[in-house]
């Protein structure tokens, strides 16, 4: 228990999750790395479309094949552990893709990188429903989750200094494993798998954290836990991997291949590509924080949650749709990036997902619920850069790539419509 004892409330829930915000932060810039890189990686080692489409994809097979191992390590060992551990891994692969003498070489760092980094975004869940009231999960799930596009913005912006600065793109890769390194040390030394075990919680917060409304999660330790079959039988489960693959396939076909638009298609030399990216990924942060904010306000003012959530993925899926749409008959760069940014804002409402886990799954299952939600992310991933570099290779163009995307939106709009807000994600069934 804590040795704080004044009566108003620390507040290191949230200083948790600002270290934890930091490491995903460096966990985007490593992935953003490499796609800004590429129109010189791909010069100096002679890759096609299609090779770098399978480069850029790689990291998600790893990060696929290890969310469910990720998921339950975390379950039994705790995101201190396993996140300390794993950031530390993906720090040295990250520094040794700046060592890479080819494909081959650069392929496997990324294989590494996407084992390593997998358990991340299920630690956000697991420690938002251990530190957070029910009614802050929302904003601690989007909180989280914009360090995503914020990671890749300041990487446009980082990388592209560093390439300048160096002259060539392999101290990008050196120096940003580097710093992983040192952050994944001082995240371990902070958290707390437990708020009642952290000395800077005092015992007003540990009263505020441990609020709890009538929810999924309330059902006590001794209440049965869902099994595999009943989820399996859950229209809502089914709803939130469809719609989670169809998040991922826009959002990471956008993140691998918009420094290789902008630069082939557009012209944007190394500067522009930089401040360009940084425009487009950074409108996803205010995506992610006005979704967070007014889905808890609103959540907060009705029972109503299906009208809730479903307006906000209704907007985001269609706002999405419409601006990836738009985008093929553009040949103007601030017309691109102003399309670029609408389709980034929207697509992060998408945040909310992680917010999904922690209100409908119960806490036992937690770690182990958004590591197999986040599998749709890893297929997404790793489908959307190969499928946009095979198209532009065939089309010697963007335009069928992204209509590839638009599509991508209609799947995410259905998928995040099927879901039901109002119930556990999943019933133990006899």
């Amino acid at each position: 228990m804590s040795t704080t004892t004044s009566t108003r409330p620390t507040r290191v829930r949230w200083q948790i999750f600002g270290i934890l915000w930091v490491l995903v932060l460096l966990n985007f810039i490593d992935r953003a790395t490499l796609s800004i890189a590429m129109p010189m990686i791909s010069d100096e080692f002679e890759l096609t479309p299609q090779a770098q489409g399978v480069i850029l994809g790689s990291f998600f097979w790893t990060y696929l094949l290890f969310q469910i191992p990720g998921g339950w390590l975390l379950d039994r060992f705790g995101p201190r552990a396993v996140v300390g551990a794993a950031g530390v891994v993906w720090g040295g692969f990250q520094l040794l893709g700046g060592l890479t003498g080819g494909a081959a070489s650069l392929t496997l760092t990324r294989l590494g990188l996407g084992a390593s980094e997998a358990p991340v975004f299920p630690a956000g869940a697991k420690l938002n429903a251990g530190w957070l009231p029910r009614r802050e999960r929302a904003r601690g799930a989007t909180f989280i989750d914009a360090a995503g596009p914020f990671g890749s913005a300041v990487g446009g912006l980082l990388v592209t200094a560093l390439i300048a600065a160096t002259g060539g793109w392999r101290w990008a890769f050196v120096i940003t494993g580097a710093v992983t390194l040192v952050v994944a040390a001082l995240y371990w030394t902070y958290l707390r798998d437990d708020p009642g075990t952290h000395p800077g919680v005092n015992d007003a917060e540990l009263a505020h954290i441990r609020q709890e409304s009538p929810g999924a999660d309330d059902d006590g330790p001794a209440a049965p836990l869902p099994r595999v079959l009943d989820y399996a039988r859950s229209r809502s489960f089914w709803g939130m991997m469809l719609g989670r693959l169809g998040w991922a396939t826009i959002w990471w076909g956008i993140i691998s291949w918009t420094p290789s638009y902008l630069s082939d298609a557009l012209g944007f030399d190394l500067a522009a590509l930089g401040w360009g990216t940084f425009l487009v990924y950074g409108m996803g942060v205010v995506g992610q924080l006005v979704a967070g904010y007014v889905s808890d306000r609103w959540r907060a003012a009705t029972p109503r949650h299906n009208v809730v959530m479903r307006t906000l993925f209704g907007i985001s899926g269609v706002g999405t749709a419409l601006a990836v749409f738009s985008i093929p008959p553009v040949t103007d760069g601030f017309v691109a990036l102003a399309l670029l940014s609408v389709a980034v804002f929207f697509i992060n409402f998408g945040g909310l997902y992680w917010a999904i886990p922690a209100l409908l799954a119960p806490k036992q299952q937690v770690g182990t619920v958004s590591g197999v939600m986040n599998i749709s992310s890893s297929v997404g991933g790793g489908v959307a850069p190969v499928v946009m570099g095979f198209a532009i290779g065939a089309t010697g163009g963007f335009g069928g790539s992204f209509v590839f995307l638009g599509v991508c939106a209609v799947v995410y709009l259905v998928g995040s419509l099927v879901i039901d807000f109002e119930r556990p994600l999943a019933r133990r069934l006899a």
